[in-house]
């Protein structure tokens, strides 16, 4: 008879084998699950050390990936779009890709052209021209001609486009469709409404930020308008739904850094303005310095100022103070002075009546002694007053070096990154003398010339060198660590190392 082979154990029968069964299968299952979780946790902290690793890592060289000659005139500009670039002059405007291929592209004629970029909708106009074409990523939407000089530009992701256009004596904000209809105008006057410094139109569409300068009592100051075109705005005059007046402040530039969020930006800071339909102040950032740049991202605000090169006007409201204390101390000794010269005619007309009484000692005599003292007391408190003005003059010039000092070795300029609402999320310092400074994706780049410096969100140093041509743009693209970086004759797609 052939053997028959088991393939399954059959479970014991009797309620000792049984349990022991159970135990010995509760022990086999838990030692799987055991190193299966062993496995898993010793893969996510590999896991979680190479991302740290990697968030933390500072390149220090690169690789051309790619590279695709090019030709450009000299007055071409150029600007992130979507993953993709633009490229505008006087004479047109192209889309084109990391490999300099076109996606759409128009000519025309203009003598200054401006670029506003919005999510999908890009817009380019003449500068004190008439022209403005307005893009998607598909190409062209819409063409608009004015009969008054453009002076900016404001396009939403949607394609509607604000227009302020300036006259002899009035200026004009008008909106249009992604179609070129207009959909509101309004008059602008520095005599009645104050001149217009800056406009933004939301992402959205709906709403219009204004900065208006305004002049009362030979005072300027700012006025920040908010419009609204939907059905909110149709229940208020002239669509305004918020406005709030500033006195001894300009605010040159308004920005809508979301549909809800708009941003201004003055010399002395940045206030933040909340409301989905009715904008209101929500916040405010105090900036104690002299802003060299701004610079805006999506849900994001990038402030560049320089420290003052001068520490000793930082420090004149101390030697101020001081000032005051010596005066109170001069004024105390003044006092002093009056009351041992009152002191010393009592005891001047004490010891002449006792002169009168005994006729021994000489007036003359006590008068040169106490002279003899003043004098000396005059030189001690010279020599003390020099011993001090020098150790304060040695103080002084500590301070300014060690300043100075300090900020060699800190950098030059401060940049500081804030979010929606005003809270710091970035600050560094560098010494890059930068020309341009812009958020890509989720990385802050500066480049100047030649030079370049690329940061993560969280202000890490990812890459800081040279390249052999000057830069013309540099921005983000797909891949790790992948950049693009334009020059006049070619496009380099590289990889950090």
């Amino acid at each position: 008879m052939a053997n028959i082979t088991q393939l399954y154990k059959t479970p014991p029968h009797g309620d000792g084998e049984m349990d022991e069964y159970k135990k010995k299968l509760f022990r086999h299952r838990a030692g799987l699950g055991i190193r299966f979780l062993t496995a898993a946790v010793v893969a996510a902290v590999i896991v979680l050390g190479v991302w740290i690793w990697s968030r933390n890592r500072t390149y220090t060289d690169y690789e051309v990936v790619s590279s695709v000659e090019q030709t450009s005139s000299v007055n071409t500009q150029y600007a992130e779009y979507n993953g993709r670039l633009l490229r505008y002059s006087r004479d047109g405007i192209s889309c084109v890709d990391s490999r300099n291929e076109a996606v759409w592209s128009q000519t025309y004629n203009m003598q200054y052209p401006i670029l506003d970029i919005c999510g999908n909708s890009a817009a380019v106009a003449d500068q004190q021209g008439n022209e403005v074409y307005v893009f998607n990523t598909q190409g062209l939407l819409t063409q608009i001609t004015t009969l008054l000089p453009i002076q900016q530009v404001s396009v939403s992701s949607q394609g509607v486009t604000a227009l302020l256009l300036n006259g002899s004596d009035v200026s004009w904000i008008y909106l249009y469709d992604a179609q070129g209809n207009m959909l509101a105008e309004s008059r602008c006057s520095l005599d009645e409404t104050g001149q217009p410094l800056s406009i933004s139109v939301s992402p959205d569409g709906t709403k219009l930020a204004v900065s208006y300068l305004q002049v009362q009592g030979g005072t300027a100051g700012s006025c920040i308008v908010f419009y609204n075109f939907g059905s909110v705005g149709a229940n208020f005059v002239d669509k305004i739904v918020s406005s709030v007046v500033y006195e001894d402040m300009i605010i040159p530039r308004v920005e809508y850094l979301s549909s809800s969020v708009c941003a201004a930006v003055s010399e002395q800071g940045i206030i933040y303005y909340e409301g989905a339909e009715i904008p209101e102040e929500a916040s405010a950032v105090a900036v104690n310095a002299e802003i060299l740049s701004v610079f805006f991202g999506e849900d994001r605000v990038g402030i560049i100022t320089e420290e003052s090169q001068n520490p000793e006007e930082m420090e004149e409201p101390a030697a101020a103070s001081e000032n005051t204390e010596d005066t109170g101390n001069d004024s105390a000794g003044e006092d002093a002075e009056e009351t041992g010269s009152a002191e010393n005619a009592e005891s001047g007309e004490d010891a002449e009546s006792g002169d009168a009484e005994a006729g021994t000692e000489d007036p003359g005599s006590s008068g040169d002694e106490a002279a003899a003292e003043d004098t000396a007391a005059e030189e001690e408190d010279t020599e003390t007053g020099k011993s001090t003005e020098n150790t304060e003059n040695a103080e002084k010039t500590e301070n300014t070096e060690r300043s100075r000092q300090t900020e060699e070795e800190e950098g030059r300029y401060q940049v500081n990154v804030y979010d929606t609402s005003g809270r710091l999320t970035l600050s560094l310092r560098t010494d890059l003398k930068y020309t341009q400074a812009k958020f890509s994706g989720n990385m802050l780049i500066l480049y100047g010339d030649t030079e370049c410096e690329i940061y993560s969100g969280q202000g890490v140093l990812k890459y800081a060198g040279a390249f052999d041509t000057a830069i013309a743009d540099l921005y983000k693209t797909s891949g790790f660590q992948r950049y693009v970086v334009v020059f006049s004759d070619r496009t380099d797609t590289i990889k950090l190392k």
